[in-house]
């Protein structure tokens, strides 16, 4: 990334630097041709060489209400030291 400089005055006569970076070029391209390169996420079931759209699409989905719901309860049901905790807290 660059930077410019911009040399001022202030009212005392004494030179000011200001640096500042350029604005980035505005434009624009499809999700389909941008792709994830990083490792599998299994939380959102994203893999390597997915574009941003089915990305996108896979984290939209885990993020439904009933999605949510049904992976807190598997997890609860699963874990003995979650259910606890849940007990626990439910019993306050």
């Amino acid at each position: 990334m660059s930077c410019q400089t911009t040399n001022c005055t202030n009212s005392n006569g004494v030179v000011v630097y200001t640096t500042y970076q350029k604005p980035c070029p505005i434009g624009t391209t499809s999700s389909a041709y941008l792709i994830y390169t990083g490792p599998n996420l299994p939380n959102t079931g994203v893999n390597t060489n997915d574009t941003l759209t089915v990305a996108l699409q896979k984290i939209d989905s885990e993020m439904s209400p009933a999605e949510l719901v049904a992976k807190i309860i598997a997890a609860i049901s699963a874990d003995d030291d979650l259910r606890a905790a849940l007990c626990a807290a439910l019993n306050c």
